[in-house]
């Protein structure tokens, strides 16, 4: 992938853009993870308590 950069970069500098992108995926990932962290404990209950399977009247076909 780096050989399409290397006029930008050069071989001499591609450990720079190695370093700078995982430095942003960790950075993306520990925010990630602390988002879901910092939610409030019910923010997931009414979902959590929804039944996998419900027949609404909506969902039923009549003919």
């Amino acid at each position: 992938m780096l050989k399409y950069y290397k006029e930008y970069f050069g071989y001499e500098n591609d450990h720079i853009l190695q370093v700078i992108i995982l430095a942003c995926s960790i950075i993306f990932f520990l925010a990630l993870i602390y988002s879901i962290i910092k939610k409030p404990k019910n923010y997931y209950k009414e979902t959590s308590e929804i039944p996998l399977e419900e027949d609404s009247e909506e969902d039923k076909i009549k003919f």
